[in-house]
């Protein structure tokens, strides 16, 4: 199923699969939101947003998020949309944000505006092609994501399995 997804203030709205993370459906869209994004994994407040519809289809809380924003913050519908995934279909609006100590001015909006326009100003090759470069990138992180997770899940089964051999093989010797 397909979920409904608006980022504002820049009003950049798709549709993405459930499951899909929130920082993966703004960078498949072209919307600002994570530069500086330590790889998804939670260690900072680059990707906060806030959630303003559909807080309900997405993913609980990970430690992560409890542990960079607080429950004050999660509270507030803030999230990192690194560790946020949408779990079921509907209708999501998230406001990018900042923590509050740390909020962006318009410049960023200002900016933002005017990529638009060059953008809007290009002829429609140079438009398919930026775009095509867009998805090519999304699709090299997704990839790189993808591979990522399943090498660190071995690793870990890996080490479990050691452990366990280690502590049989100690147990043993106690025996003796």
């Amino acid at each position: 199923m397909s979920v409904s997804i608006t980022f504002e203030p820049s009003g950049i709205s798709g549709l993405v699969a459930e499951g899909t993370y929130l920082i993966d459906a703004a960078r498949r869209m072209g919307a600002s939101l994570g530069t500086g994004c330590t790889a998804g994994k939670g260690e900072c407040p680059a990707c906060v947003v806030s959630v303003k519809t559909g807080a309900h289809l997405l993913s609980q809380p990970s430690l992560a998020e409890e542990k960079q924003l607080g429950v004050e913050h999660l509270d507030q519908a803030l999230r990192l949309a690194c560790q946020v995934k949408i779990e079921h279909h509907g209708e999501v609006v998230v406001m990018v944000a900042a923590r509050p100590e740390t909020r962006t001015s318009t410049t960023s909006v200002d900016t933002e505006s005017e990529l638009r326009k060059k953008f809007s100003s290009l002829p429609l090759g140079k438009k398919i092609a930026t775009i095509v470069q867009f998805e090519m990138i999304a699709m090299s992180e997704a990839f790189d994501s993808a591979i990522e997770k399943p090498l660190a899940y071995g690793s870990k089964a890996f080490d479990s399995i050691v452990n366990r051999k280690r502590a049989a093989s100690a147990q043993g010797e106690q025996k003796k």
